[in-house]
């Protein structure tokens, strides 16, 4: 366990939050939950997580960080109260454990506040329970709700592929609103299809960035510099970085069920799009272009294999597929990058995981929009 030592060290966030109470043994798993102002869904979250395999969650630590700001609502502070309340008198079949983020002396400071500082701040105060560095870190949210085999049909499928980070595959929750249940069907099928179309043109990037449903072992994790403290697209930015380091698999059973409601705690998710749509948001302009999928198949055919060919040659080539392909990366810094990728590539597999390192999942998302916009 070197490696989480060096992690804490280096990049953890530990102080001056804990665990209560204090877990007396290691576990194999944890799976650590976010709660801001979710006294009414956690309860319903936690039922689901007990529904799994009793021997399973014997060795599972439930980690629920309870967080809330300096500047936050006071409807938030007291609905907080209202959960650390709850889960004191909460009996499991797993080892639950709370962190308090969320009284006075507790509370985040309103820079860093958000979803991903109190991801990072429940896996951080885990790792040191957990047993191994292939020990798997489950994320999810507090109105999530998990199939009975979530957690035995990951562990089986990180253990089958060896594997060391993973989504795996989701549902939103039935809506009895119409309107907003047909919504939240399209936002899926844009979600599913925009992650096909990624994967077809042959990106590494092509799964649906969710943080509920989010996977990784203790290696990977540490690995990678731990959970961005990010109010918003943790989420993205740490598969990102799982992808650059060891490959993100999509495990395709549904295991996960995020709530579809509309709520607009950040300008982007689920419930940021879900409140846009009943405004009138039109979903299908959030859809990419053909045009941009094949500009992205076709840059990508390109460039990862293009090991021995030099930038002139290069940007010939790029010029010839399309002119505004070769403008988009002249944006991206390519001629600042492509010397350096080469010579430091050993080999033709090494230049290749090189070339996604740097052409990563955003570049990608940037290369969607611009091409979609133009065309």
């Amino acid at each position: 366990m070197h490696i989480v030592k060096a992690y804490l060290k280096k990049r953890g966030i530990t102080c001056p939050w804990k665990i209560d109470p204090i877990p007396q043994k290691k576990f194999h798993q944890t799976i650590v939950i976010p709660a801001y102002g979710e006294a009414e869904f956690l309860p319903h979250t936690l039922t689901s997580l007990d529904t799994n395999d009793t021997s399973i969650l014997k060795d599972t630590l439930v980690v629920v960080v309870v967080n809330n700001a300096e500047n936050s609502p006071n409807s938030i502070l007291k609905n907080n109260q209202t959960t650390l309340k709850i889960l004191k008198s909460a009996q499991y079949n797993f080892t639950l454990g709370v962190v308090d983020a969320a009284s006075p002396i507790f509370k985040l400071s309103t820079k860093h506040t958000g979803v991903g500082l109190a991801r990072k701040i429940g896996i951080d105060l885990a790792l040191s329970h957990l047993s191994s560095i292939q020990s798997l870190i489950f994320c999810t949210d507090a109105d999530t709700i998990v199939s009975k085999n979530y957690i035995e049909k990951v562990i089986k499928y990180f253990d089958k592929t060896r594997a060391q980070a993973a989504v795996v595959g989701f549902r939103h929750l039935e809506s009895n609103n119409k309107k907003q249940e047909k919504a939240i069907r399209q936002y899926e099928t844009f979600l599913y299809t925009t992650a096909e179309k990624m994967q077809a043109a042959g990106s590494p990037y092509s799964y649906v960035a969710m943080g509920s449903t989010m996977v990784s072992t203790v290696e990977a994790y540490c690995a990678v510099g731990g959970m961005p403290r990010k109010k918003a697209t943790e989420d993205f930015y740490f598969l990102q970085e799982l992808t650059k380091y060891c490959g993100v698999h999509t495990i395709p059973d549904i295991l996960v069920h995020p709530s579809p409601r509309q709520i607009s705690r950040v300008y982007l998710g689920t419930g940021f799009r879900m409140q846009q749509i009943q405004k009138g948001f039109d979903i299908k302009s959030l859809y990419y272009s053909d045009e941009a999928f094949l500009q992205l198949s076709n840059w990508i055919n390109l460039g990862s294999n293009a090991w021995e060919i030099d930038l002139y040659l290069l940007n010939k080539r790029i010029s010839a597929i399309n002119p505004c392909l070769a403008d988009f990366l002249q944006q991206m810094g390519i001629e600042d990058i492509w010397t350096n990728i080469q010579s430091n590539a050993p080999s033709k597999s090494h230049f290749t995981k090189q070339f996604h390192r740097w052409f990563d999942g955003l570049k990608t998302i940037r290369l969607l929009k611009y091409f979609t916009e133009i065309t």
